[in-house]
């Protein structure tokens, strides 16, 4: 590995989850390119990072040869629906979806490391045959999964030593119940474990904005489409549930999904203490002393971006855009911790 700068490259780059982590622990890294196909994220990452080596905007039309070898290779990739036949044709049982350019690039560039990231439901997906797909392909011909030699089923794998896990960012000291898949590679073969779950000290109420505009808080209208009762006075919500009462409470500093009206459609509506989920529309409300979404700067919040990089791309984005890359973005912390046992 190169001891003196990390040659890093990242896909699906977002807001740069990855170059602010490696910026936190203090690695001196190179960035040797970055690629964004959204032009409002790129335009985030440009105020708040410095410019890389090179920035592609399409992984699908880059030549990869074009790149020098990295020492670490990130990409949050998007999950496309598989279409699985049966037929087993290794790289082209997921020709047609971003997966497949991840594997093309890794298989021509040769990254010393990487870290891939997706949701949890990656291994559900078809029964869980779109992740073997995955793991097969990453580890075959010579590689192992979670410390393990396997069966090769393709005999185009690309032969890298990968270990698996699913982790939650309220474990790692943000308060927002996020899981998604970390999918870490190493070229040559070395023991890995993925960090230890942490106590969660920050809740939800502590990331809050003392202050905030008034379009932020939820109309009469919004609130009674979910809300079975609610008392001002003590902050404290009775909202419709799936639940065998019918409802959930939720008290200062909870917060509430309020994007289905239905009790019959929604269950575990409530996070007590912590965010749910961010997504790219911000769907939850908190409770304070009135009903109120969360804001822009809430959401860079619990995806452990600091303040100052919120400010640099709330100076070229709207907060439709801000919310949008909040709910898109790997966790900082989750990353960090990851990276520190990496490297």
């Amino acid at each position: 590995m190169n001891k003196t700068r990390l040659k890093v490259g990242t896909d699906f780059s977002g807001i740069g989850a990855p170059e602010m982590a490696l910026n936190n622990l203090g690695i001196d890294y190179e960035q040797v390119f970055s690629c964004e196909i959204d032009k409002y994220a790129r335009d985030s990452y440009d105020a708040i990072h410095k410019a890389p080596g090179k920035f592609y905007i399409d992984i699908t039309k880059r030549n990869h040869k074009d790149v020098e070898q990295l020492d670490l290779y990130v990409a949050g990739f998007p999950c496309q629906p598989f279409s699985n036949n049966g037929q087993r044709k290794g790289f082209d049982d997921v020709r047609g979806t971003l997966f497949f350019d991840v594997a093309e690039f890794i298989r021509i560039n040769q990254p010393k490391m990487f870290i891939l990231e997706n949701v949890k439901g990656l291994l559900s997906h078809d029964n869980g045959r779109t992740y073997q797909t995955i793991t097969d392909i990453l580890t075959n011909c010579g590689g192992t999964l979670n410390g393990q030699m396997s069966l090769d089923v393709f005999d185009d794998g690309l032969g890298y030593h990968v270990y698996a896990q699913v982790l939650n960012t309220k474990d790692y000291g943000v308060p927002q119940n996020r899981e998604r898949i970390f999918i870490v590679g190493f070229k040559e073969f070395r023991s890995f474990k993925f960090p230890k779950i942490e106590p969660l000290r920050l809740r939800l109420k502590d990331v809050l904005q003392t202050e905030c505009d008034e379009k932020y808080y939820l109309s009469d209208s919004v609130i009674e489409r979910f809300v079975l009762e609610w008392d001002s006075g003590q902050s404290k919500v009775k909202i419709k549930s799936n639940t065998l009462s019918g409802y959930e409470i939720a008290e200062y500093g909870d917060s509430i999904n309020y994007t289905y009206a239905d009790s019959k459609t929604r269950r575990g509506r409530v996070g007590k203490g912590v965010a749910q989920t961010l997504d790219t529309g911000c769907t939850q409300a908190i409770v304070q002393s009135k009903i109120r979404r969360l804001t822009p700067l809430e959401c860079w919040r619990l995806q452990a971006f600091p303040d100052d990089a919120f400010f640099k791309a709330q100076e070229v984005c709207s907060d439709t855009q801000l919310y949008k890359q909040a709910g898109n973005s790997i966790s900082v912390n989750v990353l960090e911790r990851i990276l520190n046992k990496m490297i």
